[in-house]
C-alpha cells in the first residue's frame, strides 16, 4: 500500500501543470514532502478565513467552493475536478483562505507544505514560471465564462457551464452525471434557484439533461453543446 501511494503522490506532482517545467531534483523535494488525502463525501478541507498551510492537488474526485454570504445562504464560486489545484494563491502569499473547500463524493488529493513550496521558489525564481502560467490559464478560463455568460441566455449559460465541467473531467465524455444541485448552479451563474429549475425543465423536455435531486446526468452532448451558444 505504501508503494502504491508513493507511486501516486509522485505520478500527480509529475504531471501537474504547476510543475511541468520543475527539474527532477526539485520534484524529488516535493515528492518526499508530500502526503495523500482520502477524503469522504462532505469532507471540509478548509475554510474561509484558515490560513493556507497546503497546496491540494485533485487526484480524483469533486472539490466544491463557496463562501457565505448574507442571508444565511452559501456562495458556490466554483468547482474543482481531477486535475485541478486549490490554494496556490493563499499559500504563495501567506494569505487566508478565501473560500470554504468541500468534497463532493470520495475525494483523494495530494498535500504539499506550503513553507517548502515558498522556500524552493524563494531559492529559485525559476519555479515560479510554471506556477504562474497555471494561475493565468484558470484566470483566462473564468474571464471567457463570465463574457459568455453576459450576453447568452439563461438556458445557455447553464449549458455552457455543464460542458464545461464535462469537459474538464475524465476526458469529456459523451454523457455524465454532474453532481451539482440546483441551488449551487444559481449561486454560479448569479441568479435564483427557481429559473435554473425552469430552465433545466425545458432542457430536460428537449432530451438534452436528466434532472435528479442533487445531480444532473448530460443525456445528449450534441443538443447541450447547441444551447450553450443561445444568445438572449
Amino acid at each position: 500500500m505504501a508503494v502504491m501511494t508513493n507511486v501516486l503522490v509522485r505520478l500527480t506532482i509529475a504531471q501537474s501543470e504547476l510543475f511541468s517545467t520543475w527539474p527532477e531534483e526539485s520534484l524529488d523535494r516535493l515528492i518526499e514532502a508530500a502526503d495523500l488525502l482520502v477524503a469522504e463525501p462532505g469532507t471540509c478541507i478548509h475554510q474561509s478565513g484558515d490560513p493556507a498551510n497546503y497546496l491540494y492537488l485533485l487526484v480524483n474526485g469533486w472539490m466544491n467552493l463557496s463562501r457565505a454570504i448574507p442571508e444565511e445562504r452559501d456562495f458556490t464560486a466554483g468547482l474543482h475536478l481531477a486535475g485541478a489545484f486549490q490554494g496556490l494563491g493563499p499559500v504563495i502569499t501567506q494569505t487566508p483562505h478565501m473560500h470554504t473547500a468541500t468534497c463532493k463524493e470520495k475525494t483523494v488529493l495530494v498535500r504539499i507544505p506550503g513553507a517548502l513550496l515558498r522556500e524552493m521558489v524563494a531559492r529559485d525564481g525559476r519555479l515560479s514560471f510554471s506556477l504562474f502560467a497555471a494561475l493565468q490559464t484558470r484566470h483566462r478560463r473564468a474571464l471567457t465564462l463570465y463574457a459568455s455568460a453576459a450576453v447568452h441566455s439563461i438556458q445557455a449559460k447553464i449549458a455552457g457551464l455543464l460542458t464545461s465541467i464535462n469537459a474538464r473531467s475524465a476526458g469529456g465524455r459523451t454523457s455524465a452525471m454532474i453532481n451539482l444541485s440546483q441551488d449551487e448552479i444559481a449561486t454560479m451563474l448569479g441568479t435564483r434557484r427557481q429559473v435554473v429549475n425552469r430552465a433545466l425543465r425545458d432542457m430536460a423536455a428537449e432530451g438534452a439533461v436528466d434532472v435528479q435531486y442533487g445531480k444532473i446526468s448530460i443525456t445528449d452532448m450534441e443538443k447541450l453543446q447547441k444551447m450553450s451558444q443561445k444568445i438572449d
